[in-house]
């Protein structure tokens, strides 16, 4: 450690699991935020992670640190609780996914035709040829 003061190492060694846990939620999160944004539903990813730290982290950790006496250890359990909520979401709209219509959506919006990549573009309907 980088100091001797005995409060600051005993804070530490009190979070330090909680930060393991959040990092053991935090990974996979992120990784289905990346599979929602790779189906096309950015929106989704960032209204989960925006709900569940904005609206359910940020406030039990003021309530567990400031109101109900957990102090700084109260603060990482707020974390642990909206990484939690965010990874348990995009599990459940990742399971409710239809894989085979995002891979027929992939194969039109990708498929090549006589030589040349053609990309679709659904929301300005239009095409655009590059050619292989």
């Amino acid at each position: 450690m980088f100091t001797g003061d005995s409060e600051i190492l005993d804070l530490t060694s009190t979070v330090l699991p909680i930060i393991g846990l959040c990092e053991l939620f935090n990974c996979p999160q992120t990784t289905g935020c990346g599979v929602l944004r790779g189906c096309a539903r950015p929106r989704l990813g960032a209204n989960i992670n925006s709900a569940a730290f904005f609206l359910l982290g940020i406030p039990l950790a003021i309530l567990l640190a400031f109101h109900l006496g957990f102090g700084f250890l109260g603060l990482w359990l707020g974390l642990l609780t909206a990484e939690a909520c965010c990874l348990l979401s995009m599990v459940y709209f990742l399971l409710q996914t239809d894989w085979f219509q995002e891979a027929d959506r992939a194969w039109k919006l990708t498929r090549v035709d006589d030589g040349n990549l053609v990309l679709h573009s659904e929301a300005h309907h239009q095409q655009i040829l590059v050619t292989v």
